[in-house]
């Protein structure tokens, strides 16, 4: 009997060790688990910070870069090595200081990705390239919105409702909408005013509902709300092209192609390279950058980016440069897709060694 008792309270002991192990286990292996965790989540943590500061100093020095080199038709002129072969041709030919013609090395303005700053990117989109959505004509506006998908029969009621959106009086147009159609909808009224941001355009009666306009933020890419001239044939993407000049997919490419290697800056070569005349007066041809741009910032494995319109002032004004607006938006793919170019000038090498060491 003694015996047997002596067996069952060693067995309990054995069980009762066996299961303050496996939970001494479990604990130590929760704690290992919740210790990695919390790692990653500040190495992660830790890297989102270094990217932001990265995508500052990136912004910092290309409006350092807006605000002391000048434009050509090419894009952005470009400090070189002194004693670089580029900075001998470079000043060999820069006769003119006044010269739109290019001199070589330009950052372009036509949104392509470049390495920035540690281990963020930029891109610069001349606001020129985009269509004007407060001033653009209506042909123009109904191609583009067939460009994004809209049905035909849709596209002169939101023209009609954008317009009404933005004049200053209450009456509205045949297929339009003013104030008490949006309280129909307990929407907020129209503002009578010209939109301050492409993306303003969702709030239009019947707008929002064209997915087609938003997937990747499409139409608000294509568009500016700042300047009423015609896109610039050297900065404008595709889809603004054949939309603003009624041009084909296949001729647009071919003007987008040819500009890669020679910039444009009379409408007969455009005329020329395309195959067409193109009837527009001459007089509106656009070839030089505007004083605003798009300015682009992300960087390496961040899935969202920065938009910031950036605005260059005269030189007698009191700030040489305004930031009118800043977009908080997910990194759309044209930015994943496009292989990024490397600067070439200095002034992002050196900051790139200074942050190594």
């Amino acid at each position: 009997m003694v015996k047997m008792s002596y067996s069952l309270q060693n067995g309990f002991v054995l069980v009762m060790t066996l299961w303050i192990l496996a939970m001494l286990t479990l604990a130590v292996s929760f704690f290992a688990l919740w210790t990695q965790r919390t790692v990653s989540l500040a190495q992660s943590m830790q890297d989102d910070l270094q990217g932001e500061m990265d995508m500052l100093g990136t912004q910092a020095n290309v409006i350092y870069l807006l605000n002391s080199q000048r434009m050509t038709i090419a894009g952005l002129t470009l400090p070189l090595p002194v004693n670089s072969k580029n900075q001998v041709e470079f000043k060999r030919n820069f006769i003119d200081q006044d010269s739109i013609l290019p001199v070589g090395g330009e950052l372009f303005l036509d949104d392509r990705p470049y390495v920035g700053y540690g281990k963020a990117f930029f891109a610069l989109q001349d606001v020129r390239g985009l269509i004007p959505i407060n001033f653009t004509s209506i042909p123009t506006l109904d191609r583009l919105l067939g460009l994004l998908g809209v049905k035909v029969d849709l596209r002169s009621p939101l023209i009609d409702k954008l317009h009404d959106y933005i004049d200053i009086d209450d009456l509205h147009r045949l297929n339009g909408a003013e104030s008490y159609h949006y309280d129909k909808r307990n929407l907020a009224p129209p503002t009578n005013h010209f939109l301050r941001h492409p993306m303003e355009s969702q709030h239009i009666f019947d707008w929002a509902e064209q997915t087609g306009l938003w997937e990747n933020y499409r139409f608000s890419q294509l568009t500016n709300t700042v300047l009423s001239s015609k896109p610039n044939f050297n900065t404008a993407p595709s889809l603004v092209l054949q939309a603003s000049y009624n041009l084909t997919a296949k001729m647009a490419e071919q003007l987008i192609e040819f500009r890669q290697s020679q910039s444009l800056y009379l409408l007969g070569t455009v005329n020329q390279v395309m195959g067409v005349h193109l009837d527009i007066d001459p007089d509106d041809a656009n070839f030089f950058p505007a004083n605003y741009l798009r300015l682009t910032l992300w960087y390496e494995g961040s899935p969202r980016m920065q938009q910031v319109l950036v605005r260059l002032t005269p030189a007698n004004k009191l700030k040489p440069w305004k930031i009118k607006s800043r977009l908080d938006i997910k990194l759309l793919p044209h930015y994943i897709e496009s292989s990024s170019s490397n600067v070439q000038t200095t002034i992002f090498t050196t900051t790139l060694s200074t942050a190594a060491q």
